[in-house]
């Protein structure tokens, strides 16, 4: 029997074959993005929906768009558990960050840079057997007449609700409601993402993290890619440290990096930090790479 991680490969060849058969543009990036729902809300990660037995992919996709445009994304649900069949309803949702850059759920359409209501899809629920999966048809529609250019937003996403576990991992009695999302962005030509860094810094007594601000006056998302170098005094690269971020159109936010990668410094050491950091998303370039000027900055080892 197939996993549902290798299910996931053979829908993404199938999801490569359909872009080429109905020629968009599109970018899909395969992270796991879940979301854990109490009477308050909690944000978890990919290796935690993984962790309860879920997964979506691709999480994120990122589609350019014109005026009357018709496409259709392929979205697979998996359940990846042994012994567990695991029913899932779909629906709608507005989103954005917010200034920590944490994922903001609104309800469909409500919001001004919105694409739900250019949005159907097919299956409305899926029963997944133990480990199997199920593709979801997003159809999008966009209207002839759009009122603002650049960025339009919505989420497919997938909602659940599994009973919680005690420490012995009996049934506690208590059921929490678990969702997965898949983002989208459809990003009308012609736009630009102008993404700007400022305030950069080590913030964090017993754990460090690098900080930046982050602008973006565009009117599309930008997609930051790059490394940290950390340079000693002679000059030589002594660690590096992967970025990876987004920030969204017309918006400002915090990024924060954890240190705690950053390995082979000597601790008291000065060294200077600079950095290599680039839009990867730059439709008003082609959506060729575009370098962010980032100021270096001096760090002490603890």
């Amino acid at each position: 029997m197939k996993t549902f991680f290798a299910t996931q490969r053979a829908n993404n060849n199938r999801i490569g074959d359909m872009q080429t058969n109905i020629g968009h543009k599109l970018n899909s990036t395969l992270i796991s993005l879940a979301l854990l729902l109490f009477s308050s809300v909690l944000l978890l990660n990919g290796q935690a929906a993984q962790a309860f037995g879920i997964g979506i992919q691709p999480s994120t996709v990122e589609m350019t768009v014109k005026p009357g445009d018709r496409h259709r994304q392929v979205i697979t649900v998996g359940n990846v558990h042994k012994t567990k069949t695991i029913s899932l309803t779909m629906s709608l949702a507005d989103w954005s960050l917010d200034k920590n850059g944490k994922l903001v759920l609104s309800p469909p359409g409500e919001t001004e840079r919105s694409a739900a209501d250019w949005i159907r899809f097919s299956p409305a629920s899926v029963t997944l057997k133990p480990e199997t999966s199920q593709d979801v048809i997003v159809e999008i529609s966009v209207p002839y007449k759009i009122k603002s250019k650049g960025d339009h937003r919505f989420a497919l996403l997938a909602t659940t609700l599994l009973p919680e576990l005690d420490k012995r991992g009996d049934i506690s009695g208590v059921w929490n409601r678990y969702q997965l999302a898949s983002l989208f962005y459809l990003t009308t030509i012609p736009s630009k993402s102008t993404p700007q860094i400022s305030n950069v810094k080590v913030v964090g007594q017993k754990n460090k993290y690098l900080s930046m601000d982050l602008k973006n006056t565009g009117d599309a998302h930008a997609r930051l890619k790059g490394t940290a170098y950390f340079k000693d005094k002679a000059g030589q690269t002594a660690a590096e440290l992967p970025l990876n971020t987004v920030v969204l159109d017309k918006s400002e936010r915090n990024y924060l990096v954890k240190l705690d990668p950053v390995k082979d410094l000597k601790p008291g050491e000065a060294y200077k930090v600079e950095f290599e950091l680039n839009n990867t998303f730059a439709p008003q370039n082609k959506f060729k790479a575009t370098p962010v000027n980032v100021p270096s900055i001096e760090y002490h080892a603890p």
